[in-house]
């Protein structure tokens, strides 16, 4: 399953429901859960989402406490919690996937590094299963305002009394494993991509496939217009450790040779691009999305710092 994109069965599963969906993960981040509900068509169904939710999954990163409000704000939605869940199991209608992964960007190929996951689909008359859900349910806890606030109270106690755990499921950009570079080498098609305005059919295969996967790993939501785009991926971008590094060496002028040396930690093992392309791309994106801050001086690639960028 790893060539697959899991997030794309789950959506395909949901969009399908005409009368109900249950939604069960322990790990369930806000931007993903939205971005399944948003395929979800909004003619009267049920959705039913259930989680774990301890505090310290919410203090480490692994689920959010805003998951209440993006259930909330759907009609018909329902939010439970069961503190022993370890179940992955995804229900539309008559149709389901269970497996291993958790309902984050990660686990659904939406985020990069990404994990590697199992779901599998099966009918609902599976033998054990409508028991197995029914079980659940009655075992759950109903999720209200009142216990969303306690919750939140004792994530505020456990954060002052021990510092966050780094897991593979935390999708923050601070986290030391998000080790990534972009690889689409045209970043001023990247909005049109993003809007579905360019496609496969209008883009070279491998540079759409690339736009796709940079975009999972920036995971703008949404709507965003072009400006609200165009700093939504800014904003990204400063936050990763190698631009960083390359932000700081181009105080100095950073040569082709010394920036491909610097980035070749950030690619992937598997990865088909050298570094020294990587980074040609890369100068492409810092120039698209920072145009006012970077210059190539005439006559040779030398990226150029005209002016720190704003935050650092």
């Amino acid at each position: 399953m790893a060539e697959e994109m899991l997030g794309d069965q789950l959506l395909k599963l949901v969009s399908s429901a005409k009368e109900k969906v249950v939604l069960v993960a322990p790990f369930i981040k806000a931007e993903a859960l939205s971005r399944v509900l948003d395929v979800i068509p909004n003619t009267g169904q049920k959705i039913i989402c259930v989680t774990r939710w301890r505090p310290e999954d919410i203090v480490d990163g692994v689920c959010d406490l805003e998951i209440f409000e993006v259930v909330s704000n759907r009609a018909n939605g329902e939010l439970w919690m069961h503190s022993n869940l370890h179940a992955k199991y995804f229900r539309a209608d008559q149709s389901c996937l269970i497996g291993s992964a958790n309902l984050t960007g990660r686990a659904l190929g939406w985020r990069l590094p990404t994990n590697l996951e199992l779901l599998v689909e099966i009918d609902v008359s599976t033998h054990g299963i409508q028991a197995w859900e029914a079980s659940l349910m009655r075992t759950c806890t109903p999720v209200t305002a009142e216990l969303r606030d306690k919750i939140a109270k004792e994530v505020k106690e456990l954060e002052a009394q021990r510092p966050k755990l780094l897991s593979i499921e935390v999708e923050h950009d601070d986290d030391p494993s998000f080790r990534w570079v972009p690889l689409c080498p045209s970043p001023e098609k990247l909005f049109k991509v993003y809007t579905g305005e360019l496609d496969e059919a209008r883009m070279v295969k491998s540079a759409f496939e690339f736009a796709q996967r940079d975009l999972r790993s920036l995971g703008p939501p949404r709507g965003y217009s072009e400006a609200h785009f165009l700093k939504h991926v800014a904003d990204r971008l400063q936050n990763l450790e190698v631009v960083q590094k390359v932000v700081s060496a181009s105080s100095a002028g950073l040569s082709d040779i010394q920036a491909a040396e610097l980035i070749a930690d950030y690619i992937e093992e598997s990865s088909t691009i050298d570094p020294g392309d990587a980074w040609k791309v890369l100068k492409r994106w810092m120039m698209h999305f920072f145009p006012e801050q970077y210059r190539i001086e005439v006559g040779q690639e030398i990226l150029v710092k005209s002016r720190i960028i704003a935050g650092h």
